[in-house]
């Protein structure tokens, strides 16, 4: 494709994405310092110039995944990961042909582990972290609704967050050999 025509596709099939994807991302970063939404947007913008654009059948979906992509290599090399930016990135449901199905797996694995850890919680504080972390809930707004001071819910928050961080870190069952895995751990976003 020559530079005319690729413009002419970059302008037609790709730019008009943009508000749409910036208001993705938008609600989406909140949690992750070290991603800008300016900067996830150029660097995707720069990927889809390098694509095959004719390999591209829907381009929506490739920029969004690429996005998205961006995103999780940010996430990966940055050593605190807001829990919530976990959840939002699978709530892009676009299929990504290219993914590597031991990442999802993987991914999965991931997920299903931190439920298991959360189950072990004590009750209040789990009660709490759930709530701050899945369903938004300011501390004021816990303290309310599980009638205890804030004091204390900030007691249960960090308690909660302790014990996660310190089960996360450990191996998860059956891991090969044994082996203690890296792990990300979370702030309070």
């Amino acid at each position: 494709m020559d530079h005319g025509a690729r413009l002419r596709w970059f302008a037609r099939d790709v730019l008009p994405h943009e508000p749409d994807l910036r208001k993705w991302l938008a609600g989406r970063l909140r949690g992750l310092d070290s991603c800008d939404v300016d900067e996830v947007v150029q660097e995707a913008y720069a990927r889809l110039w390098t694509a095959d654009a004719e390999a591209i059948r829907n381009t929506r979906a490739y920029l969004y995944v690429t996005a998205r992509h961006i995103v999780g290599e940010q996430v990966r090399r940055s050593r605190i990961v807001a829990i919530d930016l976990v959840a939002d990135l699978d709530a892009l449901n676009i299929v990504d042909e290219e993914m590597n199905v031991h990442r999802r797996l993987s991914g999965q694995e991931e997920l299903a582990r931190l439920h298991e850890i959360l189950q072990t919680l004590p009750p209040k504080c789990r009660e709490a972290f759930e709530l701050k972390k899945f369903q938004d809930f300011s501390q004021r707004r816990i303290a309310e609704h599980m009638g205890i001071a804030e004091s204390t819910v900030e007691k249960h928050l960090a308690k909660a967050l302790r014990l996660v961080s310190e089960a996360m870190k450990q191996a998860p069952a059956g891991a090969e050999n044994g082996k203690r895995r890296e792990r990300k751990f979370w702030k309070w976003g």
